[in-house]
């Protein structure tokens, strides 16, 4: 079996983004590696491009209906804001040092796509980003306003460490947010380190606790340069404790728990071959995935 190297733990002298398409994403990719960052001193940011609006399965939950409307999809987006927030307090991050953008769930690919266009919102059917807590209340969901937003983040995180999502993740909402961060840290003129987490790949999400287990890339991409950051009993559970402030996204939270609540979190580290890599697999991978 192919063996990984070990990500450093994070310094006091460190300034770490975590770059999240959905609310609960930088959980799942990140969170043992900021509870980390944390107890060294480093400063750490994290940005959640949407609100996570979009889930029928959600909208049902909150709203306690079958049905669903613009309406019920809007507060769904409130109830996961609220979550974030009581998530980045319980990791510890300051209230000025993490950003909700609230551009559309699931419509980031059409954003990209049509970077002239405002497009709308496939669940709460706005055009513009409906939500006070927002970083930019009322931005069009354009091209330009979502690269306006991660710069704007980007100068007041100053970040030596950069996490986002893989351009190969099979989630449209996770490639998009790849590439726009690629084109924000280019326009920002900036070279942070880069760690890139995996969420949505081929594996079969566990059905069944997996703590003890190390959680490795798929067999079809252990050639790329992946690099391991191992977690603690202590953190693994903190990781744990976490997730479940996801209520929203409930019984999904559990399956998540059982996949990524691991004895380490893993990393791509960008580099010119990884990049090249990434590029040439990203078609094959961008399908959009119900969530």
């Amino acid at each position: 079996m192919k063996s990984y190297p070990r990500i450093a733990r994070p310094t006091a002298a460190d300034r770490i983004l975590i770059i999240a398409p959905h609310i609960d994403d930088e959980a799942i990719g990140a969170a043992g590696y900021a509870f980390d960052a944390i107890a060294s001193g480093a400063e750490v940011y994290v940005v959640f491009i949407t609100a996570g609006d979009c889930a029928r399965f959600s909208a049902r939950v909150v709203n306690k209906t079958l049905g669903t409307t613009a309406s019920s999809y809007l507060t769904v987006g409130k109830t996961r804001i609220a979550e974030a927030q009581s998530a980045m307090s319980f990791v510890g991050v300051p209230d000025d040092h993490y950003f909700i953008l609230g551009y559309p769930d699931r419509g980031l690919r059409s954003i990209m796509e049509n970077r002239k266009t405002i497009v709308r919102s496939g669940g709460t059917r706005q055009r513009a980003v409906p939500y006070e807590e927002a970083l930019t209340p009322g931005s069009p969901y354009r091209f330009d306003s979502v690269i306006a937003d991660l710069q704007r983040v980007l100068e007041i995180a100053r970040p030596t460490t950069v996490v986002s999502p893989v351009l190969f993740d099979r989630h449209s909402d996770h490639s998009a947010t790849a590439e726009l961060t690629d084109l924000a840290i280019s326009n920002a003129g900036i070279h942070p380190q880069r760690l890139g987490y995996l969420v949505h790949a081929n594996r079969i999400k566990s059905l069944v606790r997996t703590s003890g287990r190390a959680l490795k890339p798929p067999a079809r991409m252990r050639e790329l340069t992946w690099a391991t950051y191992p977690l603690t009993a202590e953190v693994q559970k903190q990781k744990d404790s976490l997730l479940q402030i996801y209520k929203s996204q409930r019984p999904y939270t559990s399956i998540l728990r059982n996949t990524f609540v691991r004895t380490n979190e893993l990393f791509l580290v960008y580099d010119e071959d990884s990049e090249r890599t990434m590029a040439a697999s990203a078609d094959e991978a961008r399908i959009p995935v119900a969530r």
